[in-house]
Order: structure tokens, then sequence, then C-alpha cells
């Protein structure tokens, strides 16, 4: 996603993010989906809904050219990993969104000869809410972007194309896009979409059932969307179905400042370009050592 801001009726300043400030970055990104129970108010009545959660998750690991006489892929990292969600009801509206924003240090351990969680380091957490939900669904589903009560204004890609399907699906079946997800009879289930006019490619349904994400794993994307940095499972809503992946394969960009004569230039996408790995983000944070600290 591209990010720019606005403070008024005039074209948007773009806002560099922390991750744009080191030579280089390694940006990986998964989407997912789950249902989720949420609860609203309705006057002085709370209501408890099914809601259908979908997530772009976003790892950046960020490192500079070191200046010991050591490999850079030792080279300690700062990283970002961004959790952007969007809550949407059975009947396709987008009624909610918000971005939790960790950061953590990873350092290289010779013992173990590979990069673990800088336990020294403190994790830092930043949540953003999104705007009104009236006009966040007309952003979102119209321009394909979503605005933050901050003023930011990112640009969608990829995600959009999940989100139209899901809101298609919800509105157009009435049942939670999760749960159309992890249906077991998917010949009972292409058989009902297709006489609700619905080819299985425009709400991005692939033959087989779509992988339910094992419970650890779990844990640790509730703890990327948790404001908390000290994560607490009472606190995270548990889903009824999934969390499942919109994807099985994880997106790769590599990113690099070049300096020339003095002038370092701003972060480009580096050789190779942008390419898919079947690769687990959330294996890889379980890998390096997060810990999730229940109260």
């Amino acid at each position: 996603m591209g990010t720019s801001i606005s403070l008024g009726n005039y074209e948007p300043d773009e806002v560099p993010e922390p991750w744009e400030e080191y030579q280089f970055r390694e940006l990986s990104r998964a989407y997912y989906t789950q249902s989720v129970n949420m609860v609203f108010k309705s006057g002085d009545i709370n209501l408890v809904h099914c809601i259908t959660a979908l997530t772009s998750l976003e790892l950046n690991k960020c490192f500079t050219d070191s200046a010991k006489d050591i490999t850079i892929d030792k080279v300690p990292r700062k990283c970002y990993l961004s959790a952007l969600t969007i809550y949407m009801d059975n009947k396709g509206k987008i009624v909610k969104g918000e971005k939790v924003l960790t950061e953590f240090k990873l350092i290289y351990d010779y013992s173990e000869k590979r990069h673990l969680l800088d336990t020294s380091y403190k994790i830092r957490k930043e949540k953003e809410v999104c705007i009104h939900a009236k006009e966040l669904h007309r952003d979102i589903l119209e321009n394909k972007t979503v605005t933050f009560r901050t003023g930011k204004i990112y640009v969608f890609k990829k995600f959009h194309e999940y989100i139209k399907q899901a809101s298609l699906c919800n509105r157009r079946t009435d049942v939670n896009y999760t749960n159309l997800k992890v249906a077991e009879n998917r010949d009972e289930l292409n058989k009902t979409l297709s006489l609700l006019g619905i080819t299985t490619s425009s709400v991005g349904f692939i033959p087989g059932k779509a992988p339910i994400i094992a419970d650890t794993a779990m844990k640790i994307l509730g703890l990327a969307l948790s404001a908390e940095p000290r994560f607490s499972l009472a606190e995270y809503t548990h889903p009824i179905k999934g969390p499942v992946y919109l994807d099985q394969t994880t997106k790769v960009e590599n990113y690099e400042r070049k300096n020339t004569n003095g002038y370092i230039s701003p972060q480009e996408l580096t050789y190779p370009a942008p390419y898919k790995e079947n690769k687990d983000i959330l294996k890889e944070l379980e890998d390096y050592g997060i810990k999730l600290t229940t109260k």
C-alpha cells in the first residue's frame, strides 16, 4: 500500500514510513480471513454479530550495511509488523477498520546461526483507527483507499481484490465469506454460487478447502492484531471460523537506497523483482522467538 496524508481540500502529501529510512529492506506480505464475534451497541443493548475480518499482514525487515567484518546477512534487523484489518458484516457492508503497527528488533545469534528476537529491545505498538463506517465503505470499495482519523490515506492494491470478493459474497449469499472458504462440500458450494450468478473466480475460490491456520500461528496473528504489548488471550475475539489464508503463497519484495556521490535515493525495488514464496510469515515470527505473553 502507498501512504499519503490529507488535512484539507488539496492534493495529499506523501508520508514516509519508518522503514523507508533504511538502506535495505525485505517486505513480506500475506492475507487472511476469519469470522469473529463482534459486539455493537444499539441504544442500551449490546448486540453480538458474526463479522468477516480480512487482514493484510506486512513484515518489513530493515537493516543497514555494517562497518564490521561480517556478512550483511548477520546484521541486526529492525522489524515493523503492520496488520491492517477490515471488518465486514454479512450484508457486505464494511463496519470498521484499524491498523496495528508492531516494532521489534532481531539480532544474529552466532550459536544458533540465525536471527532471533532481541529481548533487550522493548516491543513498541501503535494503533490507528479508520474513519466513520459509511465513508469507509465507499472509500475502500469505490476509491480503493482507506482513511484513518489521523488524516493518513492508504491506497489499496491486491488487498482490494479480496475485500471486493468478500463484499460480493456476503451481499449475494448472506453468508460469512470465511465460512464459505472453509466449506467442506465444495461441489455443493459451487452449485449454490452458480445459482446466485456468482462465478467461483469472482470470489476467489479455488478447488479444495482453504487450510486453517495452526493454533500457535493463530495466536501470533492475534498478537499482531492486538494493540497491547502484553497479549491477553482473553481480550482477543476468538474466530468462529478460520483464520484461513486467502493466498497460500507470500509475496516478497526487496528494496534498497543507493548512495551516489552523496545523494541518497528513495528506496527502490531491487533484483529479484517481486516474487511469491511458499513461506509463512506467522511461522517465521514464531521461529524468531516471538513470545505470547498472557495475563
